[in-house]
């Protein structure tokens, strides 16, 4: 019922402001318009190719064409990007870029529209809640200086989500899936236009199985987007959004002993996780002959609650017998062979989240030009507020669903950024400089401090990031360019700031980031680029496993290098070879030959033990991805997919045997062949057949906290409508 009537008022609200925090070109009537905050690179002020640093998109027609069922096959595409999986639907993204650990995404700044999408971007970036693939229709990928414009974090990347407006009066998208693991799906877009005015619906109802048994899912997601003029060149844009998440799925993952006896298997069937997010966008913008001035506000609230079961272990003793020993409940289960770790009948933990965040940001932008001089200046200032409040009950049975406090903690965190970037051309040359400053202060009350009395500090955190980026375009299929720019992440509130109220000496992360790279197109059906990177950190923070496990821990891991290569390249043959028509060839390819722990580092594993050196963990040194796309008949269209995960280290030791409670070894290269035929029908429709794991592949994907497996194979039936 409160869905009903949210929907009602969210399209009530769009008929009277309209949406959208963008910038991306639409056409209305023949025109061309600019929209604010969507893009990170907006092509029309920041041509894409004489950027100086590392940029990459998946466009709206490659974004249909995948038909994806998890955001994580679309940013497989993406040069660099390493994504770790979780589940079988994209509801947890694990992405790490060059090397960069990939537990939660929290090295990578993810965007949606421009807008943050962590629950809490500065004090709590983790991303337990993903908007669903649905929503969007391109993403893009910024790797280089072009982050400081966004922040806070400046290490990984940048990657913004792009959601849609209707190009056409009436637009009506209809998507409707079912398959195997209890798979089904059906989105609605809906969009219209009055004069220049532009709004569009949408709606989501998605359900599956996870990747592992007594596992699934329910995501409904729906939402307002629209555009409003208001005077000549001016425009109010707002979204709205409203998630909402049953999920049945658990923390634990398997011991060695259970997965060499079912991989898929998950003894915790009680374990259940619920999210509910509201977001909301509200920008004007007005449009100068030599500029764009932009205001805009945001602002969202997320409702996470993890329900756990607690866990006992079984352990094989050294004279045979098998043993249950007292209750683990995520703790390292112990070493010893054959160790199992059981769901507990008599204890369950709720670990109950709620973040809340919102801000104001102005943009301004000025193309200037001096004879054959031309200036790019841009600056802005963000004011941002979060709140955070942890609360864990610890309840006496499986299906209980309250029980003692055991905390009850507020965080907050407040931010004043500003950043100034001036890029100048000069012919076949250009230049960027930029700078941006960040102002953070950190506040925690833990309440159940001090025997009860409440215990409580404070600390502020004050920072410059430079960038400088040139580039050099001889021809306009070629261009050359090299980048520098500092890398920044600031530590999360509770890891600056202990229970008892005290602040501890764990540094922002810092780093020097470098890249040279080439763009081409050396002849017609032929885009290639090609960038080496080197990731030169004066401290890297690193979690001894999965963020809020018991054994988690976030450390200063001191001086960390990443160093690679990463290439993208797309073929159309039939341009060469005229019997190759109908076939396209794509893919992306990196190599981090180099991921290690530098200067004086011991082990979180084993303390006494100096890892110097040694390869950071989840940093494979090969990733692949290859798309084959066949057109043979105009109506139909086939598509292979291959992505290809190298070897990796599970922890700082860099085990290479697995160990009895499947935490520490080495995860082996996996390969994976996704497959989709695509045939179109008249009126505007196509039915769709998709095969993920086409070959059924059993490997492992993580060991964080047990054994995670990859997703089984999954098959698919879709129909959509378009017109």
């Amino acid at each position: 019922m409160w869905l009903r009537s949210l929907v009602c008022a969210l399209g009530c609200i769009a008929v009277a402001l309209g949406s959208g925090r963008e910038l991306q070109r639409d056409t209305v009537e023949q025109r061309v318009y600019v929209l604010p905050g969507v893009r990170v690179v907006e092509e029309r002020l920041r041509p894409a190719e004489q950027l100086p640093g590392t940029f990459y998109r998946v466009d709206a027609v490659r974004f249909e064409e995948l038909h994806a069922v998890t955001v994580e096959e679309v940013l497989r595409l993406l040069p660099g990007a390493y994504v770790r999986p979780e589940d079988a639907l994209g509801l947890r993204i694990n992405l790490g870029v060059r090397g960069l650990p990939p537990n939660r995404s929290q090295k990578v700044l993810v965007l949606e529209d421009g807008v943050p999408v962590a629950p809490a971007p500065y004090g709590y970036p983790e991303l337990y809640y993903h908007p669903p693939l649905e929503r969007f229709t391109e993403v893009e990928l910024v790797t280089g200086g072009g982050q400081l414009l966004y922040g806070p974090q400046t290490i990984g990347g940048v990657v913004n989500y792009i959601t849609p407006l209707p190009q056409r009066p009436n637009e009506l998208d209809v998507v409707g899936t079912v398959g195997t693991r209890a798979y089904g799906r059906l989105g609605i877009r809906y969009g219209t236009a009055w004069g220049e005015s532009r709004m569009l619906l949408y709606g989501l109802w998605k359900r599956g199985q996870l990747n592992r048994e007594n596992t699934a899912s329910r995501v409904v997601d729906v939402g307002v987007k629209g555009v409003v003029p208001l005077a000549a060149r001016q425009w109010v844009l707002a979204k709205l959004s409203v998630y909402d998440e049953q999920s049945q799925t658990t923390y634990a993952g398997l011991t060695q002993a259970q997965f060499e006896e079912n991989p898929y298997q998950n003894p915790f069937r009680h374990d259940t996780f619920e999210v509910q997010r509201y977001g909301a966008q509200l920008q004007w913008q007005w449009e100068l002959p030599s500029g764009i001035l932009s205001l805009g506000a945001y602002a969202a609230h997320l409702q996470r609650d993890w329900w756990r079961q607690g866990s006992l272990v079984r352990q094989q003793t050294p004279d045979g017998r098998d043993t249950l020993v007292s209750a683990d409940n995520s703790a390292d289960p112990g070493n010893y062979p054959g160790v199992r770790a059981i769901p507990s009948p008599d204890r369950a933990d709720g670990r109950l989240r709620q973040y809340r965040f919102a801000g104001l940001e102005g943009r301004a932008t000025w193309q200037l030009r001096t004879g054959t001089l031309e200036q790019l200046l841009e600056l802005g200032v963000r004011l941002h507020g979060e709140q955070q409040h942890r609360y864990q009950l610890r309840a006496p049975a499986a299906l209980a669903r309250t029980g003692a406090i055991v905390e009850d903690d507020w965080r907050w965190a407040t931010a004043v950024a500003a950043f100034l970037q001036d890029r100048l051309r000069w012919r076949q040359w250009s230049a960027t400089l930029g700078l941006r400053t960040e102002w953070i202060g950190y506040r925690r009350w833990n309440a159940l401090g001090n025997g009860g009395l409440g215990a409580g500090g404070r600390t502020t955190l004050a920072v410059l990031i430079p960038a400088l980026g040139v580039s050099y375009t001889p021809t306009a299929e070629y261009t050359l360019f090299f980048g520098l720019h500092a890398g920044f992440a600031p530590p999360r509130v509770e890891d600056a700031i202990t229970p008892t109220g005290a602040t501890t000496e764990l540094d922002a992360e810092r780093s020097w980031n470098w890249e040279l790279g080439l763009r081409a197109q050396p002849i017609s059906g032929i885009k290639l680029s090609a960038a080496a990177f080197l990731l030169d950190f004066r401290n890297q923070v690193i979690p001894a496993t999965l963020s809020g496990g018991v054994t988690s821990t976030a450390t200063n891991a001191g001086r960390t290098r990443h160093q690679g290569i990463e290439l993208a390249w797309e073929v159309e043959p039939e341009q060469l070879l005229t019997w190759l028509a109908g076939v396209r060839l794509s893919g992306a390819y990196t190599f981090v030959p180099v991921a290690r722990y530098e200067g004086e580092r011991y082990s979180v594993v084993r303390p006494q033990v100096r890892i110097t050196g040694n390869r950071l963990p989840y940093a494979p040194e090969h990733l692949l991805a290859l798309r084959l796309q066949w057109k043979p008949l105009p109506a139909l269209l086939l598509q292979g997919v291959l992505w290809h995960v190298g070897a990796q280290f599970a922890d700082d030791l860099n085990t290479l045997e697995p160990t009895p409670n499947g935490r520490q070894g080495r995860i082996p290269a996996y390969t994976v062949v996704d497959g989709t035929l695509e045939l179109q029908l008249p009126f505007s429709a196509a039915v769709v057949l998709t095969a993920k794991n086409l070959f059924n592949r059993v490997y492992i994907v993580d060991r964080t906290r047990g054994i995670i497996p990859g997703a089984p194979r999954s098959l698919q039936v879709g129909f959509e409508l378009r017109r």
